[in-house]
Order: structure tokens, then C-alpha cells, then sequence
């Protein structure tokens, strides 16, 4: 006896209806949606938003363990970016003259930008490595603790950088128009950063090496990104080499928008702003392929 799915009955019927009927108009239809939604919802994303509660409750305990046993405990989250304004202000404004009017005008919000970038990447050379008691016990997605961790970085980055921006209505400046774009920097600079901490969490599982060489690679190109420096003051021969580095141009963004008062070009914030989507996309994809083996590695 020939068995017959519900798939091949489906089938079957919408074979004998004429094309332009109403039955096959509403079925390409649904069929269509489907696809849509496959394309712009992938899985992984739908499966982070189901783990939201989780993904929330570590953000929260990850804040307080920074600070477990401290006298003024969360509170640190405010006084710790607060005193790094306060001692760059003085340093640079009464000790070391570096040659630019305002120089901690200059230097603090490229200095903040970096930190969370360089900061989220070096939690999550060990982000999966550390949850391995999580992964063992509790079925999620992996990619949690390390986006958790990002996120982590990215609140005391924007605690920073509003601190700063308190600190400019206070002493006798105004904050410039040109701030008003800082959320498609920051949102740029979040994917490309989300993209290299995927990359670093998976390979950090194989290759247990890595959590040790980002923090020595991150001190050389903390020196090769204009961040106590102007981009200009480099000479012109090497400003491109400087350049292939997504950095130079995201701290420069800052330094156009908060110090030098200026729109960013166009044309660069488009390519960084595409070079960061690539970037994410390649990060997420690479891990999605490892996630299986990362779980029984790690």
C-alpha cells in the first residue's frame, strides 16, 4: 500500500488548481513569508532571544563580580571611569603638554573607544573557556557569555563616554552638533567588535595560546592607532600602513565629531561602517560552524 504525506497530498491538490487561483496565490504568499523571515531572523538570533532572560542575568552577575567584595561595590562602575578623566585631565593639562589645545578633550574618547573595543576582545579570549561549567550543565547558546561579556565592556564604555560629555557641559565648552551622530559610530564599532570577540572566544577553545598573545598584540597597536596622537602628525608616508587598521579610522570618527567639531567622511565612515557588517557576519558564521565542537572542547 502507497503511503501519501501531508506534503505530497499538498502537493498533489495544488497541481490540479488552476495557477491564479486563490488557494496557490495564498500559498506562495506563506511560502514567501517563510523565506523572508528565514533571511532576516536566522535561527541563532531567535535562539538569543528566547535565552534573554539568561543572557540578562549574566550581564548583571558579571557587573558584580568585578566588584565583590569592594566597600563601594557597583559604585566603582562610575568613580573607576570618573578618576581615569579626572588623572588624564590633570596629567595632560597641567603636566605634559602635548601640543594640542585641550589635549584630554582630545585623547579620552578615543582612549575610551579603544579600551572597550581591546577590552571586549581580551574578556572574550576566555569568555568560553571560564563558562565551562555553564556549557556542561545548561543547554544554550554558546555565543552568550561572549556577547555578554561585550556587552559588559560596552556599558562601562558608554558610562565613560557620558561622564565625559557631563565633564564638557561643566567646564566652559558645549557640546558640539556634530555628537549627534555618535550612535551610528558607536553601533559600527559595536559590530566590528562583536565580529573579532566571536572570532577570538572560538579560537581561544583551540588554540589555548591566544589569551595570552592578545594582551602583548594589543599593546603594539595601541601605539600603532592614533589615540594620544592626531592622524595628521604621522608622516604622510605611513599614514596608509596606519590606515589598514579598522581602528585608526573609528577613533578618528570620534576625534572629527567630539574634538575637532568636523563631520566624518563619508565615503570612510561607508567603508568601515560595511567592513564591520562583513566583519560580524564572518565572526558569527565561523563560530556557528564550531559551536558543536566548542561545546565538547571547551
Amino acid at each position: 500500500m502507497e503511503t501519501i504525506t501531508i506534503n505530497d497530498a499538498r502537493i498533489n491538490c495544488l497541481d490540479n488548481i488552476e495557477p491564479d487561483s486563490p488557494l496557490v496565490i495564498h500559498d506562495r504568499e506563506l511560502q514567501a513569508k517563510k523565506s523572508i523571515r528565514i533571511v532576516l531572523i536566522p535561527k541563532q538570533i531567535r535562539a538569543l532571544w528566547r535565552y534573554r532572560e539568561l543572557a540578562s542575568e549574566l550581564f548583571w552577575t558579571y557587573l558584580k563580580l568585578r566588584y565583590v567584595g569592594s566597600i563601594l561595590g557597583f559604585i566603582w562602575t562610575m568613580l573607576n571611569p570618573m578618576l581615569y578623566i579626572a588623572t588624564y585631565w590633570l596629567v595632560f593639562s597641567y603636566i605634559v603638554r602635548m601640543g594640542l589645545p585641550d589635549y584630554p578633550l582630545f585623547l579620552i574618547p578615543g582612549f575610551l573607544a579603544w579600551n572597550f573595543t581591546f577590552g571586549s576582545i581580551i574578556s572574550a579570549s576566555e569568555s568560553i573557556l571560564n563558562s565551562q561549567h555553564l556549557i556542561t550543565k545548561i543547554a544554550f547558546p554558546i555565543e552568550i557569555p561572549t556577547l555578554v561579556n561585550v556587552a559588559v565592556t560596552l556599558f562601562d564604555f558608554l558610562v565613560g563616554l557620558t561622564l565625559y560629555l557631563l565633564a564638557i557641559v561643566i567646564l566652559p565648552q558645549r557640546i558640539p552638533l556634530t555628537a549627534i551622530v555618535l550612535p551610528f559610530i558607536i553601533f559600527t564599532q559595536v559590530l566590528f567588535t562583536i565580529g573579532i570577540a566571536l572570532l577570538v572566544a572560538c579560537g581561544s577553545v583551540f588554540f589555548r595560546d591566544i589569551p595570552k598573545l592578545i594582551p602583548v598584540l594589543g599593546t603594539m597597536m595601541f601605539f600603532l592607532t592614533p589615540i594620544f596622537y592626531p592622524i595628521s602628525a604621522v608622516p604622510a608616508s605611513l599614514q596608509p600602513l596606519l590606515k589598514l587598521n579598522p581602528m585608526t579610522h573609528l577613533i578618528t570618527f570620534y576625534h572629527d565629531l567630539l574634538y575637532d567639531h568636523v563631520w566624518p567622511d563619508l565615503l570612510s565612515f561607508g567603508a568601515i561602517f560595511l567592513l564591520s557588517i562583513f566583519v560580524f557576519i564572518i565572526g558569527y558564521w565561523i563560530f556557528d560552524r564550531k559551536r558543536h565542537a566548542l561545546a565538547e572542547l571547551s
